[in-house]
């Protein structure tokens, strides 16, 4: 059997950096990345800093820049990760020495670091990229996507059907997701497969070129090819360069860690360094991989003649010159047999990342599309001012073009004005006062070195690698003699030690690291911009002179010197504050802002974090406002996520007596009193430790947003209240008479679910369906009448013989009514509604109804539908018996409209929370679209859709209604819906939003005759009734609608589906052919019903208002 893919699975991670401090604050990051499962899965995930080989520079003056150069190369540092890496899954399983064998059943990911990156502080792991590019999985995207993410997710997709090996990628360049991008199949390879991407020529002279032999095999590689040999070698205005991605297969993996014992290759690795020998720089593609090449021979490989600038032996001394040749000559003789292939990443492009490059032509691009406006309360910014991770309290502006800032805290009393295009990163201004305008086109960082921050400046033209007096060379974009003449700032002042052919940008002693950091700010200010005046220039000079006098550090130094775990931290203390006001600014928002992914992060980040956080949403919750109901769920939501999936199911029962007084308070309309007890609550169970606390205190969060949902939705009532009329205007029916009510079943043709609170008011909801009569009647119905007896007789009639018979004599017996599951619940619910009796009255129960009517009640309720039909059975059953119950009590037939509202209050108080489509689908007989407005008081309007005559024939010849024996309940459901609804997820919100405008246009469908299209909008209407409630296509009727497909127009389950009636339009009026196999399942015969709701008082018929408005095609079109 073959092993199966694990695509997303790595047995190992490795991160390479070239010195101890870069690798302290990538070990902080991974660990974060990892810890709120914002990386791949992984056995081992570790940061492995290259070997290194302290030495003083030639010069003897500490010069950083020459001991960056050296080190073990992109090669060295991967045998040397390969090394760490099998090593440690070697002790993982207990072996004693390497076991080289673990290659062929692991899937390892190696991750350069790659060369220092001063335009991202931090480095380029910490580079923010774009939103929209990144192939960082949404899910995963609780912090703005990184560089370092981005990177490891693209070798997880790139390296998904990778069963065993190694994949290689580098931080050095950004390869922007693409969908055209497609995995290369490496089962079967023997030696490396160099992925790469289609450059214009132009470009890629400045990158490694693949040559190939017009298949797929590696010719050669060469580094910056001159332009006229790649006219000649390439046909077209392109060339494929390394791309920076390559997968080594187990094979090949096995001999590269072989290199590690063989002198001087040892010197790769930690070995080397421990064994007191320098390291050995050798490159990945240039030196291991371009033996593989089928067009490179021995003589010119060893030579060093092909190759990147590490294979340039003239640049080398006689000694590092025959270290190379043996070293390659090893290389060669360990990796015959094995041969390199390419495949072309589609699609996308190659973004070079590189100090030495501008940051207008490296970063901004990325800027650009990555930022978002500014939402911040107390900024005014006209659209110019664009932040990632920044809490700005203060003011910032720009008087043109565009101003990024990033992971910045800037307090309430600083101003910063800039005169055009600028970046500030990391400024950590809380508590500062200060009032500035800044040159544009540069770009500000502050560096935390420990002690404070030191504050650093450049333009976005300078190429800080330049020398001074090359002609490009640039500060602040100005000529470096014009900055120098301008300021009389000379060379020994910006480079009093260093070395002649080192002095560029990077090694220049331009920023103060002993003054404040107002006063680096208003140092640099001054540095950059040119005084206007004779005045000004002379307070600039004497401020230039106090400049020339501090202690002053290079961009060099700062970058070294980054204390890279407070770097993360401070990134962490403004992504906390963003949280913070995010839900400050959107408190009074009825959606409001996707917060779950927000909350998952703050959950992993500790106990503080979420304390906070909790604070902070108990205090929107002070008064009332619309959006109550969704920052209760959000508080349940964080508390879910502070139990990561253990603790049991969100679900369940929500009523224990330490959280009973103040659900009773919060039922009363004291919310604030509520809030408080609930916190108090709260936090004596969240100091449990235990996860099934927090998720029980979930449970009454979200029982407490239900509450407040019930007390919006029963705004409704003022749509009732005319039901009722006065005592003395009343005609009580005689006892013994009975009152009946029938209705027919509804099936929902779309819309299905904006029909709920709180979606119904929140976004808007509109439902088309059909009343039907089953098996030629109407299967629910009630009927009432007065007894001589002073009690209540309910009998709950089954058809099947097995009736229940209950009596109330005392009011206690009702006070179950909010319990849906108990005898009679729904009875219940409707006699209180119906005022029958008070249930908080002092007098018994048989007194009540004594003095007011001189009997007692006998009901009999009824419903033909099995449980979980989906026809709507509990909603009509309630609407019919409020109908029977209002004629027995005297007042006059209600109106459909009146019920409709009716049954949305009596299905809050039974808890149930259904919706409104249930009684508008049955009461109101025919078609009919029902349509709710966002807001409250909430209202819904019925449009009665006149059927011609082929279109009603239509629908009772080819309505095809099937029983599937399986019984889900949409309760069951709902709750999950409501909370993914407040999680404001944007598949589910987006969901909502097509189900609404889907109702729209099958009731066009309806209204022109038009079955086609009528079909076609009731499977887009299933497809969204799964996505909204997963799970709700049991595998049973599954296979029954793929074989009903041919035969069908459309087919969906009624109601919330996972069970009960699945409906479809035949194309034929015949039974169904004898390949779809039914089994066991019976067919209802069904028919439209076009009355709807009808009443009979001691059997004469009762006249219903019918106040519903005709649907017609103008109508249509005004509905929103």
């Amino acid at each position: 059997m073959e092993p199966k893919v694990m695509e997303n699975h790595w047995t190992a991670i490795v991160v390479t950096c070239s010195s101890a401090t870069i690798r302290e604050g990538l070990e902080k990051e991974c660990s974060r990345l990892a810890k709120v499962g914002m990386l791949p899965s992984h056995d081992l995930l570790m940061v492995v800093d290259d070997p290194q080989w302290e030495k003083k520079s030639e010069e003897g003056n500490g010069n950083r820049a020459s001991r960056l150069e050296r080190g073990v190369g992109s090669g060295g540092a991967t045998i040397n990760a390969l090394l760490v890496a099998v090593e440690r899954l070697s002790a993982k399983r207990n072996h004693t020495t390497i076991s080289s064998e673990l290659v062929y059943n692991s899937r390892i990911l190696v991750v350069h670091h790659g060369r220092v990156l001063a335009h991202s502080p931090g480095g380029s792991p910490f580079l923010y990229v774009p939103g929209e590019l990144p192939c960082v999985p949404q899910s995963t995207m609780a912090t703005p996507p990184t560089l370092l993410q981005h990177v490891i997710w693209m070798a997880t997709k790139i390296g998904r059907k990778s069963n065993t090996g190694v994949w290689v990628t580098s931080l050095d360049a950004f390869i922007p997701n693409s969908p055209q991008i497609e995995a290369p199949e490496t089962d079967g390879v023997n030696g490396a497969v160099v992925c790469t991407i289609k450059m214009p020529l132009r470009h890629a002279t400045h990158h490694g070129t693949v040559i190939t032999d017009g298949r797929e095999n590696i010719l050669r590689m060469e580094y910056k090819m001159p332009c006229d040999r790649m006219k000649e070698v390439f046909v077209k205005d392109e060339a494929p360069v390394i791309s920076g991605l390559v997968f080594l297969s187990a094979s090949l993996t096995e001999q590269l860690l072989g290199l590690h014992t063989l002198p001087p290759l040892d010197r790769c690795t930690y070995y080397g360094t421990d064994s007191g020998i320098p390291p050995l720089q050798v490159s990945l593609y240039f030196d291991l991989l371009l033996p593989l090449c089928s067009g490179v021979e021995e003589e010119e490989y060893l030579s060093g003649q092909c190759g990147a600038v590490y294979a340039q032996v003239a640049k080398y001394n006689t000694t590092t010159t025959q270290e190379l040749h043996t070293a390659r000559l090893q290389i060669w003789k360990q990796l015959q047999g094995l041969k390199a292939i390419f495949h072309s990443l589609e699609g996308t492009r190659h973004q070079y990342l590189a100090s030495h490059l501008t940051y207008e032509s490296t970063i901004l691009p990325l800027l650009t599309s990555s930022c978002v406006d500014s939402r911040h309360l107390h900024i005014s910014t006209d659209g110019t001012v664009k932040t990632i991770n920044a809490y700005i309290e203060g003011s910032v502006k720009s008087t043109a073009n565009e101003v990024f800032i990033m992971d910045s805290w800037i307090g309430k009393e600083v101003s910063l004005e800039f005169s055009g295009l600028s970046t500030v990163s990391g400024f950590q201004l809380p508590c500062t006062k200060l009032q500035l305008q800044l040159t544009g086109d540069c770009v500000w960082q502050m560096h935390p070195t420990g002690v404070q921050g030191i504050i650093t400046c450049y333009g976005i033209k300078d190429q800080l690698s330049l020398h001074y007096q090359e002609k490009e060379a640039s500060i602040f974009n100005t000529d470096w003699p014009v900055f120098m003449e301008r300021t009389g700032l000379s060379p020994e002042i910006l480079w009093p030690s260093q070395a002649s052919h080192h002095k560029t940008f990077w090694t220049a002693k331009l920023f103060s690291d002993t003054i404040s950091k107002e006063e680096q700010l208003q140092a640099l200010a001054l540095l950059v911009r040119t005084p206007e005046d004779d005045v000004s220039m002379k307070e600039w000079k004497s401020r230039v002179e106090v400049w020339k006098q501090s202690s002053r550090v290079s961009l060099l130094d700062v970058i070294e010197g980054n204390t890279m775990h407070e770097m993360i931290q401070q990134h962490e203390d403004i992504y906390l504050r963003m949280v913070e006001q995010i839900i400050e600014a959107t408190s009074d928002e009825l959606g409001g802002k996707s917060l779950l992914p927000m909350f998952e992060y703050v959950a992993s980040r500790g106990q503080t974090s979420v304390d906070k956080i909790m604070m902070i949403l108990h205090q929107q919750l002070n008064h009332e406002r619309p959006s109550t109901p969704r920052l209760l769920a959000n508080i349940a939501d964080l508390l879910g996520c502070m139990a990561a999936g253990e603790g049991g199911l969100r679900s369940g029962p929500a009523a224990n007596p330490q959280w009973k007084v103040a659900l009773l308070q919060l039922k009363s309309g004291n919310q604030s009193r509520a809030m408080e007890l609930m916190f108090e609550t709260c936090r004596i169970w969240m100091q449990s430790g235990h996860p099934e606390d927090l998720i029980r205190a979930a449970r009454h969060y979200e029982r407490a947003s239900q509450i407040v949902i019930s007390h919006l939705v029963e705004t409704a009532e003022m749509h009732v209240s005319t039901m009722w009329v006065a005592q003395e205007l009343r005609q009580q029916v005689s006892v013994g008479v009975w009152v009946e009510a029938h209705s027919p079943a509804r099936i929902d043709l779309a819309g299905g679910w904006t029909d709920t609170p709180p979606i119904c008011y929140e976004q808007g909801g509109a439902v088309l369906n059909i009343a039907i009569k089953i098996n030629k009647k109407k299967p629910i119905g009630a009927r009432v009448r007065f007894i001589p007896e002073p009690h209540i007789v309910c009998v709950l009639r089954d058809w099947s013989g097995g009736d229940v018979r209950l009596t109330w004599s005392r009011l206690e017996q009702l006070s179950d009514y909010d319990n849906p599951v108990a005898p009679g619940a729904l009875v219940k619910v409707v006699l209180l509604y119906s005022r029958l009796v008070d249930l908080h009255s002092e007098e018994s129960l048989m007194s009540q109804l004594t003095e007011g009517y001189g009997a007692g009640v006998e009901v009999e309720v009824w419903s033909q539908l099995p449980q979980g039909s989906g026809l709507g059975g509990s909603s009509l059953l309630a609407g019919t018996l409020v109908s029977a119950m209002a004629v027995l009590l005297g007042h006059p037939p209600p109106s459909r409209s009146h019920l409709v509202h009716a049954t949305l209050t009596i299905e809050q108080r039974l808890t149930t929370g259904g919706g409104w489509q249930d009684q508008v689908g049955g009461l109101v007989g025919g078609a009919k679209l029902g349509v709710s407005s966002v807001g409250t008081p909430v209202t819904v309007n019925t449009y009665k859709i006149p059927l011609q005559k082929e279109m009603l024939d239509f629908l009772n010849n080819h309505l095809l209604l099937l029983y599937t024996g399986k019984v889900r309940l949409a309760r069951n459901l709902l709750q999950t819906v409501i909370r993914n609804w407040y999680a404001r997820d944007s598949s589910i919100t987006e969901c909502f939003s097509k189900l609404q405008h889907l109702a729209i246009d099958a009731a066009a469908a309806v209204l022109e005759g038009d079955r086609k299209n009528l079909g076609q909008c009731i499977d887009k209407y299933w497809s969204l009734k799964k996505m909204v409630a997963s799970g709700c296509e049991p595998g049973k009727v599954m296979r029954l609608m793929a074989s009903l497909r041919n035969h069908c127009l459309g087919m969906s389950l009624a109601g919330a589906g996972g069970g009960g009636y699945l409906y479809a339009l035949k194309k034929h009026s015949d039974p169904l052919p004898s390949d779809v196999v039914l089994g066991e399942l019976t067919i209802d015969a069904v028919e439209v019903d076009q009355e709807g709701l009808e009443l009979w008082v001691g059997g004469e018929p009762l006249q219903i208002p019918d106040k519903e408005e005709i649907l017609t095609a103008e109508k249509l079109r005004s509905l929103p």
